[in-house]
């Protein structure tokens, strides 16, 4: 009971919450739906130019089919860009892909990503030159490892116990006494 009570909260709270509202009404608002087999790619058609360009919300100067080798279909050709490389302060609609709303995504969308390699961003060192310093500290590591390994670093405070013929070191019978 109690938790159906909770549950009725939570609906009322959606629905006074403008962010949910405004969400659900401009996602059904489209036309046409968004739905996944209205957004595959079909083959490209010179004369549609335009209309292909308004179903990936282009402008038709902006539109750029894909090389036919590519097999994107008419899917446009998008600039490698990652969310990186955006504008961190920038309020996006969708702030953890750094993403607006009706925002053509590349189609290599899923490889860029900023916990995967950002294309597009400008690194303080270049990623080749870090990775060398990177190697060279770690040589530099195991060099001086290598080196000073010879040389014990604690005192040996008792003589080395070896193996001796005819000494017992230890017995599994009891002591006599």
């Amino acid at each position: 009971m109690a938790l159906t009570r909770e549950s009725g909260r939570l609906s009322i709270q959606l629905l006074k919450n403008k962010a949910c509202l405004y969400t659900a009404v401009r996602c059904y608002s489209d036309k046409p739906h968004p739905w996944n087999y209205l957004w595959q790619p079909k083959k490209y058609i010179e004369k549609e130019h335009d209309k292909i360009a308004e179903k990936y919300h282009l402008h038709p100067k902006e539109y750029e089919p894909n090389p036919p080798e590519e097999y994107l279909g008419d899917y446009p050709k998008l600039p490698m860009i990652g969310p990186a490389a955006k504008d961190p302060y920038y309020p996006y609609d969708i702030p953890i892909f750094r993403k607006n709303y009706h925002e053509t995504l590349h189609a290599n969308f899923e490889i860029m990503g900023e916990d995967r390699f950002s294309y597009g961003y400008n690194y303080r060192i270049n990623p080749y030159v870090g990775s060398a310093i990177w190697l060279a500290t770690i040589l530099a590591f195991a060099g001086l490892t290598y080196l000073v390994n010879p040389y014990p670093v604690v005192q040996i405070r008792l003589e080395k116990q070896f193996p001796k013929k005819e000494v017992v070191h230890y017995s599994f019978e009891p002591a006599d006494s």
